[in-house]
């Protein structure tokens, strides 16, 4: 009788703790939310589709609003240093008012290539920005770097004196003054989302963007020559970075922090590969347009840094608390 009794309590607690296994897992899912400007097809909303897929077999589920469809670009921060929402990819440019040493990033001719980038990425520089983010309550969990390009509407713009008379989109005070002492008239506008309104409008005549951003916009009709790094390197990069609220990236258990952290790395490593093949991917729909591609040789990359040196770095060094520092330590990378 005992044993019958006791079988019978032993396949019970079997049954209890099977359903708690299964239990388990649903009380530990967690959902989060990502905002980010890129459209669909776009490299970069690949990369965040894949870090969101790789996160499903860990039970987070992040919820993504490609092509600014939950918050406008210029919104994204405050949300997540709000806790508002969990996750963003966004350009660094787009957070120089908060931080403003992010700009040594972006000034025109400081970092030339992809290979200098990953260095600046692994810098002394990079780790102080690093530590300015997280102060206010975010974590990079991975870094993109996209390589500058610009469509102008009425010629090549190859050197300083293509651009005179010209209307240049601008970010920043560092890229006015640039385009500016090139004889430029600057448009400021924070965000790309605007070239198309700008460009429709007849208000500018150099759209300047990351090459990933031409590429997604298709608007090669719109231009009469597009200009994309070539031998001496890219004008100026973007940096990207993928960012989460430390607070959520902080609760997760270990096992989740780390697998997200291997997404990230991945989806880095997919979008550090993808850069040349978006730039041949661009100057193709263009001349496929029937539209004029040119590329910066060194002579003319040589007249553009030293417009840059008396113009942007300058005032970068001379305004910009540290920036005579951080300056050093990426022109170190070169």
């Amino acid at each position: 009788m005992f044993n019958r009794y006791r079988c019978r309590a032993l396949r019970g607690l079997a049954v209890t703790l099977a359903v708690m296994a299964l239990a388990v897992p649903a009380a530990w899912a967690q959902s989060w939310t990502a905002s980010y400007q890129f459209p669909p097809g776009d490299p970069r909303d690949d990369a965040m589709r894949s870090i969101a897929q790789a996160m499903k077999a860990h039970n987070l589920d992040i919820r993504l609003y490609a092509a600014a469809s939950l918050l406008r670009p210029s919104d994204q921060w405050g949300a997540l240093a709000a806790g508002n929402i969990d996750m963003v990819f966004m350009p660094a440019d787009y957070l120089l008012d908060r931080f403003p040493q992010l700009a040594v990033l972006s000034l025109p001719g400081m970092i030339r290539t992809h290979a200098q980038a990953e260095r600046v990425a692994a810098s002394p520089a990079m780790r102080e920005l690093r530590r300015q983010i997280e102060a206010a309550g975010v974590v990079i969990l991975a870094d993109s770097w996209i390589p500058g390009a610009y469509a102008s509407r009425s010629r090549c713009v190859v050197k300083p004196t293509d651009a005179k008379g010209l209307r240049a989109r601008t970010i920043g005070r560092f890229m006015s003054e640039f385009w500016t002492a090139a004889g430029a008239v600057p448009v400021p506008a924070t965000t790309a989302e605007a070239l198309p309104t700008l460009v429709n409008n007849d208000l500018i005549d150099i759209a300047n963007t990351s090459a990933a951003t031409l590429l997604s916009l298709h608007m090669e009709t719109k231009f009469a020559c597009l200009t994309v790094p070539g031998e001496a390197g890219a004008l100026w990069y973007l940096y990207e970075p993928i960012m989460v609220s430390k607070r959520k990236f902080d609760a997760l258990d270990e096992t989740r922090r780390q697998a997200l952290i291997a997404a990230a790395s991945w989806a880095e490593t997919s979008l550090s590969a993808s850069t040349s093949l978006l730039e041949r991917r661009l100057a193709g729909n263009y001349l496929a347009a029937g539209i004029e591609v040119s590329t910066i040789d060194h002579a003319n990359m040589a007249a553009w840094i030293k417009l840059a040196r008396r113009t942007a770095w300058k005032s970068f060094r001379d305004t910009v608390p540290g920036g005579g520092d951080l300056m050093d330590k990426v022109q170190a990378t070169e």
